[in-house]
């Protein structure tokens, strides 16, 4: 089992990754309430409830089963969440443990940072998604009409623990989703790493032990470094970003419906590519490297058909990392090297989509 810290300010989170290693005693050393709270989604709770629950038998302990998918991270059901909470007379002496993926994680971690101004909260992420990026950083949040994570808040857990043995069971689809977000270190602070999963796609996708392994440490462990610079935002880790703009849009015009996470966010990094070399500051022949790296872990490159490019461009515009009414697009120097770029009008960004569309 690997262990590693995400210090902050006021915080220092431990993150622990291994092979099948959540057990009582394991858990124990990280729970000091009497009471705790498992949320998790019906899917997720039909393949591991019964095990997870059982490693929580000396504590009183509740299980809140929700809906699985994007569109149940909204204002309605983090409000539901609130309601058992408080019918159920909980009080701060409360651990809130979120089972599940990134969607768990973010409105799980919303209600965590809000019940009675905050309770004592533990990630469980089941996806490779949540493992390699949404579970750590202490980001929580739940999705508006107009766009995604447009309310929630910074709250750090209490620790995150990360057992790669779900990965086996998830599905093929949410497993490839992940791969984005593993991809995105590698285009931001890890070229390196871009090569190795080019290299190495075939082990990649057949959840070879090893390789489930490296790509959920070194992601983990880029993840924290970021973090651990800016834990709320103001300057490097809004490289993490990376693809994000576009990738948002597009969850937020097919209304978070038919494409995961990282489906719109490999999209989203490509287009991003593309405007790099667009402003002379990409090789060509990295671009061609992340779109080979991309086809390769069986992710999608193209804008799906049926959203218009001006419902991208308005789903833009309530982009969370604007200012000023200027668009804020990650772009890269170089591999490995960021850069935020404040220029881009609604206009120029619906003609690159355009272009983007018809190559």
């Amino acid at each position: 089992m690997k262990k590693i810290f995400l210090t902050t300010r006021n915080n220092k989170v431990p993150i622990l990754i291994g092979n099948d290693i959540i057990t009582s005693k394991l858990l124990s050393t990280h729970i000091k309430s009497k009471n705790v709270i498992i949320i998790t989604n019906e899917t997720i709770g039909k393949i591991y409830l019964k095990k997870i629950k059982n490693c929580f038998k000396r504590y009183n302990t509740q299980v809140l089963e929700i809906k699985d998918g994007e569109k149940y991270k909204n204002i309605s059901i983090f409000t539901k969440i609130h309601d058992h909470l408080i019918r159920n007379r909980f009080d701060r002496d409360l651990t809130i443990v979120a089972l599940g993926g990134g969607v768990i994680g973010d409105l799980v971690g919303f209600v965590a940072s809000t019940f009675m101004r905050g309770v004592k909260l533990i990630h469980l992420p089941t996806t490779l998604l949540a493992q390699v990026d949404s579970s750590i950083g202490g980001k929580t949040a739940v999705n508006h009409p107009n766009g995604k994570n447009l309310i929630g808040t910074f709250y750090q857990p209490d620790s995150i623990i990360i057992d790669t043995k779900f990965l086996q069971t998830l599905p093929e689809e949410e497993y490839t989703s992940g791969l984005a977000e593993v991809v995105k270190y590698g285009l931001i602070s890890k070229p390196s790493l871009l090569v190795w999963m080019n290299k190495n796609s075939k082990k990649i996708l057949s959840k070879n032990k090893d390789c489930l392994s490296y790509i959920v440490s070194i992601s983990a462990k880029e993840k924290v470094r970021f973090v651990s610079q800016d834990e709320r935002e103001s300057n490097v880790r809004a490289f993490l970003n990376y693809g994000h703009t576009l990738g948002h849009a597009i969850e937020a015009a097919m209304n978070y419906r038919n494409i995961l996470h990282g489906q719109a966010i490999s999209i989203g990094m490509l287009f991003a590519s593309m405007l790099s070399v667009e402003k002379n500051m990409l090789d060509i022949n990295d671009f061609n490297l992340i779109e080979d790296t991309l086809e390769k872990l069986n992710l999608p490159t193209e804008i799906p058909k049926r959203i218009k490019t001006r419902d991208i461009v308005k789903h833009i515009k309530f982009d969370k990392k604007k200012q000023n009414n200027r668009n804020r697009f990650v772009l890269l120097n170089k591999l490995g090297k960021c850069v935020i770029n404040d220029k881009l009008t609604d206009n120029f960004l619906g003609n690159m989509i355009e272009h983007y569309r018809s190559q």
